[in-house]
């Protein structure tokens, strides 16, 4: 209905009025000559006015648009202050730029003076150096000389000296080296002997550790497959079909390092199908199995085969 009004607001006019002008007739054309007795109406009495919509939309659409031109003038303003904030930044920037420039050129002038100085100081003191070193390499040339003329008078007397004393040394060194040949054909004697006891020594205690080993393993080796054995032995369930015959299975296991099953598979039929399916079943419930603490047994229960024969 508004929507109606609002698409024809001049028809909705117009039938208003003429509804009005039928019902003033209603009321005042009947009988106009006795006009009947005023009434005082009953309830309240509504006023009411007609509202041009047109007009409503128009003030309508310039509140807007005025609102609009504000809002765009608020905008322009908000955008040009931004625009002068950003320029007087530029020229912060600039300005710093500009400071900073002169700084660091001031300090290059600074550091390059300094550098100078430095470079005469290091040269000056370079120059008095080597005037030392040369005075230096004077002296000690003097000293060298003197030192070789003492050195050659002392070596001509310590030659004659050692000439005298030469074959006097002879003698006792060919004596001495001798009685060193006789000492050491001993020593070399005693090594070898000392040499072939430890060697045999050490081959008994060797044979003796490698028994002791040998021995060890086979206890362990023992314990472990009785314990396999037996762990299974507790994990199996007789089969209804294997139950007074005295049944056995030849089964192969592989384990990893920590006794995990890998696979179980029977190697020799006990001839009961439900038997060795049993087997299998109580290898795989006995997971996991004991595993030797020797390292030499590890590799051989890694992979190992036993007959499996349950107890009665």
């Amino acid at each position: 209905m508004l929507d109606i009004i609002r698409r024809h607001p001049l028809g909705f006019f117009l039938a208003v009025l003429m509804h009005l002008a039928l019902v003033a007739l209603m009321i005042f054309g009947l009988d106009w000559i006795n006009p009947p007795k005023v009434q005082q109406p009953m309830g309240h009495v509504v006023q009411a006015r007609l509202v041009d919509t047109e007009q409503l939309a128009r003030e309508k659409q310039a509140k807007l648009a005025e609102e609009k031109r504000q809002l765009l003038e608020k905008r322009k303003q908000e955008e040009k202050k931004k625009l002068e904030q950003q320029r007087r930044e530029a020229e912060r920037k600039k300005q710093a730029e500009i400071k900073k420039r002169q700084e660091q050129k001031k300090k290059q002038e600074a550091e390059k003076k300094r550098k100078e100085e430095q470079r005469k100081k290091a040269e000056a003191e370079k120059r008095r150096k080597l005037a030392l070193e040369k005075k230096e390499r004077e002296r000690k040339k003097k000293q060298e000389l003197e030192r070789k003329r003492k050195l050659e008078e002392k070596k001509r007397k310590e030659e004659e000296a050692r000439r005298k004393a030469e074959e006097k040394k002879k003698a006792e060194a060919k004596k001495k080296a001798e009685q060193e040949r006789r000492k050491k054909a001993e020593a070399e004697r005693k090594r070898k002997a000392e040499a072939k006891r430890k060697a045999e020594q050490k081959a008994r205690e060797e044979e003796l550790q490698a028994q002791w080993a040998a021995e060890r393993d086979a206890r362990e080796r023992a314990s472990v497959t009785a314990a396999i054995k037996r762990k299974v032995q507790n994990s199996w369930l007789r089969p209804p079909t294997a139950a007074n015959a005295d049944l056995q299975a030849t089964v192969r296991v592989r384990l990893n390092d920590s006794g995990s099953v890998l696979l179980v598979q029977v190697l020799k039929s006990s001839g009961n199908s439900a038997f060795d399916r049993s087997v299998v079943a109580a290898v795989n419930k006995a997971d996991p199995l004991p595993m030797p603490k020797s390292p030499t047994l590890l590799s051989e229960f890694r992979d190992f085969t036993f007959i499996f024969r349950p107890s009665k």
